[in-house]
């Protein structure tokens, strides 16, 4: 007689001792995190709930929520914050739960600009003189004839995605080749049997397990469902990321080169009258003059806008006439493809001219912040109309994602970093997760108490900006080489400001005589390259290194902070966000800005203990920790390492690390 099993139960009987996994993963009783997470995905399943789960580095988060969903049956997406963290789900994870839980179908979805457009290609390859081909472009064509053949290069899993190939491609290349929505006729192309995109859509309406990325999840939402297959679940990995994903995501920005881009088409030039056409180039350039004149972004590079931009808004109205005139001169005998191109290119233009009338109007302050920002260098470098962007950004995403995402599908939050001294109120409050919810904060995989120390001093000057913080400054270099002294070297440096990282840089390298790699020489992934080929090597790094890094090992065994990374006050989105909060007397400091700034430090710390050989210093050099109310409630939310203010026990720290491995 069989017993039937709850999901909870089967995918416990799945994980621990005797289960399908049992030989696979050994150590049941240090995964007791990965498992109740996984009792608690499939009980969010079953009941048809709202999941919200902290799970530290080394929980196995994808397991926990792989195993429910194949057992249960589900169609399930699953979005994670970028390419590297798609790809890893589904090379490695997803595939290991097909060889020993059961064989489903899983598909991974990228953006169009990721995959190779064979008509691009073509035109590309038929287009190009001898003398102007590159190597790297004959390099892909001898790939694609070799995987078609099947000779030397075949290699049957290229899907058309570019980042699998076996080498990169330059950027101008690329450009020139990868699919583009703008320029794709779809089913009308000739090489639509082959395309790589369809394929890849057809593998999805298929799969039981969809990787995809926020930014693709947050278009499909603000579309209801359009863009991605059909559902039963949501699962949003680096759940963290969401608020300010779908900020990006329902922001609407214009620039110089978007309106260029359009009148660049030869369809354009080729279908509206000329004077018309002299028209709208000349609204162009005279609108991006003037807006450089009032609205100057400053040595900031940005600027808010609070009045309605009337070249703005002639400008939309020229890219408007310039639609309608397309429309109205349609060309007679056109075949299926150019049909389809020359109303996607209408299509184009009047969504061009809806954001420009969107982003100019100014007419919702309320609830959009308007700003002009310029891209390039600060202030006296090239100004050049290119590097301008106008967005309006809205100020809350709560009832968006609350109405388009998490009232219409059962959806299960997961990162290791959601609540604030184990409260969820925050994340809850900014994303819209507010009925059916339950949420865990599971015990830390790793033994912090053990295998870290958390370095927080007493006696620094408190962070100082502008023309006076030379004493911080000062300050902040010694203590850093101090510390990266006694590790001998191993060290990541971060840092919340630009010109904090250069004037330490400036002191650092002649304090200490180890490796020094500083963000902007090299790209992010070489810097991390060199990082971990480099012994004793210290790497000074921004926001993009407080998170998806992961060097374990000895490579990396002290992380600094300098200071809690509150959003600068002048970001033109936070600070009406703060504004706003303020007007409605809502408690803007402590419900908004300390919690955003304490999961941003957890995601810092969290560099430094990968597994669990991991050993380290994590150091905040923050006064405002001890001079501060809120000190001690960031502290609190820290990793459980042991704490203390000395000097002496860090260098006693790295010592004994040194005769222990002796």
């Amino acid at each position: 007689m069989s017993i039937s099993l709850s999901l909870a139960e089967q995918v416990r009987h799945d994980l621990t001792r005797g289960g399908a996994l049992s030989e696979s993963l050994p150590d049941y009783e240090e995964r007791a995190a990965q498992v109740e997470m996984a009792e608690l995905v499939a009980q969010a399943l079953e009941n048809s709930n709202h999941a919200v789960i902290e799970a530290s580095t080394g929980t196995g988060k994808s397991l926990a929520y792989l195993l429910p969903i194949v057992r249960s049956g589900k169609v399930a997406i699953i979005s994670t914050a970028n390419k590297n963290l798609q790809e890893q789900l589904f090379y490695k994870d997803i595939p290991f739960v097909q060889q020993h839980i059961q064989d489903f179908r899983a598909a991974l979805i990228k953006g169009m600009g990721n995959y190779l457009c064979l008509d691009r290609f073509d035109k590309e390859n038929s287009d190009l003189l001898p003398f102007q081909r590159s190597p790297a472009f004959d390099r892909l064509l001898r790939f694609l004839q070799d995987t078609v053949t099947g000779g030397p290069g075949d290699d049957d899993s290229f899907n058309g995605d570019l980042d699998t190939a076996p080498f990169t491609l330059p950027g101008d290349i690329r450009a020139r080749i990868a699919a583009d929505s703008d320029q794709c006729a779809w089913s009308k192309c000739n090489w639509f049997g082959d395309c790589y995109v369809r394929e890849m859509r057809q593998r999805a309406r298929e799969a039981q397990i969809i990787v995809v990325n926020h930014t693709l999840l947050l278009l499909d939402a603000a579309m209801d469902g359009w863009l991605l297959p059909e559902r039963d679940v949501v699962v949003i990995d680096e759940a963290h990321h969401l608020e300010e994903e779908a900020t990006r995501a329902f922001t609407v920005t214009v620039s110089p080169g978007r309106v260029q881009s359009l009148f660049q088409q030869r369809r354009l030039k080729e279908h509206v009258d000329p004077l018309l056409f002299q028209e709208a180039g000349q609204h162009n350039v005279v609108a991006w003059d003037r807006l450089a004149t009032i609205a100057d972004p400053g040595f900031k590079n940005r600027a808010l806008l609070t009045q309605p931009f009337q070249e703005g808004l002639h400008l939309a109205e020229s890219v408007d006439s310039l639609a309608e005139e397309m429309k109205y001169r349609r060309p007679d005998g056109m075949d299926d493809k150019e049909e389809q191109l020359y109303d996607k290119l209408i299509k184009r233009a009047r969504t061009l001219a809806s954001d420009l009338r969107v982003a100019f109007a100014v007419q919702d302050l309320k609830s959009r912040v308007y700003y002009v920002e310029r891209e390039g260098g600060p202030r006296g470098q090239d100004k050049g109309l290119r590097q301008l962007s106008v967005s309006a950004a809205p100020l809350s995403i709560t009832e968006l994602l609350q109405t388009q995402l998490f009232e219409k599908i059962n959806t299960i939050a997961t990162s290791a970093t959601l609540a604030v001294g184990g409260d969820f109120g925050y994340f809850r409050r900014r994303v819209g997760v507010l009925n059916k919810v339950v949420e865990r904060v599971l015990p830390p995989t790793f033994d912090y108490p053990n295998h870290a120390l958390l370095y927080l001093p007493r006696g620094l000057p408190e962070p100082k900006f502008g023309a006076d913080n030379r004493v911080y400054i000062d300050a902040l270099a010694r203590e850093m080489a101090q510390l990266v002294r006694a590790s001998r070297g191993r060290a990541f440096l971060l840092f919340s400001s630009h010109k904090a990282m250069m004037d330490v840089y400036e002191q650092l390298r002649d304090m200490v005589d180890f490796p020094t790699l500083l963000q902007g020489d090299f790209s992010r992934i070489e810097l991390i390259k060199r990082f971990r080929s480099t012994p004793n090597a210290v790497l000074l790094g921004l926001k993009s290194f407080w998170e998806g890094v992961d060097i374990a090992g000895e490579a990396l065994s002290l992380v600094v902070i300098d200071k809690l990374p509150f959003d600068p006050p002048d970001d033109p989105v936070h600070e009406a966000r703060v504004k706003l909060m303020k007007e409605a007397n809502e408690d803007w400091f402590n419900n908004y800005v300390l919690p955003q700034a304490t999961l941003r430090l957890k995601q810092g710390l969290g560099r430094l203990i990968r597994t669990k050989e991991d050993r380290g210093v994590m150091a905040i050099l923050d006064a405002r920790l001890y001079t501060k109310y809120y000190g001690s409630r960031v502290v609190a939310a820290l990793p459980p390492a042991k704490k203390t203010m000395k000097i002496e026990d860090v260098e006693r720290f790295f010592a004994d690390e040194a005769t222990a491995q002796k």
